[in-house]
């Protein structure tokens, strides 16, 4: 389990050392002021410690169950692995493609990951595959164990990709989790050998794509000295502000503003949560104008708007009540039936589950609750199949 929720563990590693930081005092570029303490990294320490145990509980309670899978055949014949291998070079090629015919933030300095798609010659893929395409490393993992080759090939092809148009630091992360996850359930039986003849291999790999990502930022930040307006000129110093002055400053501002002195009366509206992103950006901003005609044309740095929003709908209490019920019923159980896809080898199905998990994680993450819509419906529609079809599944 501990594992299945790597990239929650990751932002909690990300947003309290970020909370730390802007609890020393530093100045916040996005909103405009400077920080203070507010006892937002306690809170934020118990959010998490929280968050894990009602998981933790809420497994063990789905665990009582088994959960019915199938596999995709045709004419009696499993048809997965080649499902899947169509699957990732149809969705690599077709992004490849577009890539190929458009201008890349790579080559073409006046594009960003930001505006990207917007200058793309095929706009309407980013509706369909997302900014990353997160789910095609998945799929690569899930193929590892027989295709070794194929799998690294289609791997460094995925992160070229990504490099090429812009984005950069969040395939590393997420995309290396997305592998390695399929591989770890396949292994599970073998860690600890799997783990001895791979911590060389992902440590060489890591060192590397940790080089590039840092030669590409001191670049770009040597460049365009993005925090010059707050008087840091030296990359290396913009890149310690960026990496902890940005991931929890929400959260900081929302402890300060909704908890501690709490001047505000709560909206009591949960439809804030659909996308509260721009909510928070709207209430934190310096220039709310400028930052939100920027969002609105390619992104702005403002991130984690999750669990801060809680806050302005709700007092702690109810949104402790509130945050009970998402968790379990959504970030669990989505969790929990992407378990069984994969223990039960209903590959392709897991593919599906894996993106709608992405999305679950993604909610709880910026706030864009509306991304649980399809994880509501595949569970609806999953779960009426299952009884209907109960007596023919294993």
């Amino acid at each position: 389990m501990a594992f299945l929720y790597g990239l929650v563990f990751f932002q909690a590693f990300s947003v309290i050392p970020s909370l730390i930081y802007l609890e020393q005092g530093v100045y916040i570029n996005e909103q405009g002021r400077m920080s203070f303490f507010t006892g937002a990294t306690i809170l934020c320490v118990l959010y998490f410690i929280f968050t894990f145990v009602l998981i933790a509980m809420a497994f063990k309670s789905f665990n009582k169950r088994s959960l019915p899978v199938f596999n995709i055949a045709f004419k009696g014949r499993n048809i997965e692995v080649p499902l899947i291998i169509g699957l990732i070079l149809f969705a690599q090629g077709i992004l490849l493609i577009n890539a190929a015919l458009s201008p890349l933030p790579i080559l073409n300095p006046e594009i960003t990951r930001f505006t990207y798609w917007s200058h793309s010659r095929f706009p309407f893929l980013n509706s369909i595959f997302g900014n990353t395409a997160i789910f095609i490393p998945f799929a690569i993992g899930l193929l590892f164990s027989k295709y070794k080759k194929f799998s690294i090939v289609m791997l460094l092809v995925f992160f070229g990709y990504n490099f090429a148009i812009g984005q950069k630091f969040s395939p590393i992360v997420q995309g290396t989790f997305s592998f390695l996850l399929p591989i770890v359930f396949t292994f599970r039986a073998n860690m600890k050998k799997f783990l001895i003849r791979s911590i060389v291999p992902l440590f060489l790999f890591s060192i590397l794509m940790g080089g590039v990502i840092y030669k590409i930022t001191y670049t770009k930040y040597e460049e365009t000295k993005p925090f010059a307006n707050i008087k840091i000129y030296d990359p290396n110093e913009a890149m310690l502000y960026r990496i902890f002055g940005l991931q929890g400053h929400l959260l900081w501002g929302a402890t300060d503003r909704f908890v501690v002195h709490n001047e505000e009366p709560k909206s009591f509206n949960p439809a804030d949560l659909l996308y509260g992103m721009p909510i928070m950006m709207e209430e934190f901003a310096a220039d709310k104008k400028m930052v939100l005609t920027a969002n609105n044309t390619g992104g702005y740095n403002f991130t984690n708007a999750y669990p801060g929003i809680l806050f302005k709908i709700f007092p702690v209490s109810l949104a402790l009540v509130y945050h009970t019920i998402l968790v379990i019923g959504f970030l669990a159980l989505m969790g929990w039936v992407l378990k069984e896809l994969m223990v039960k080898k209903a590959y392709f199905l897991s593919i599906i589950a894996y993106q709608l998990f992405n999305w679950t994680i993604y909610a709880f993450v910026m706030g864009y609750f509306y991304k649980l819509y399809f994880a509501f419906g595949f569970l609806a529609v999953y779960f009426l199949f299952v009884h209907f079809r109960k007596p023919k599944l294993t």
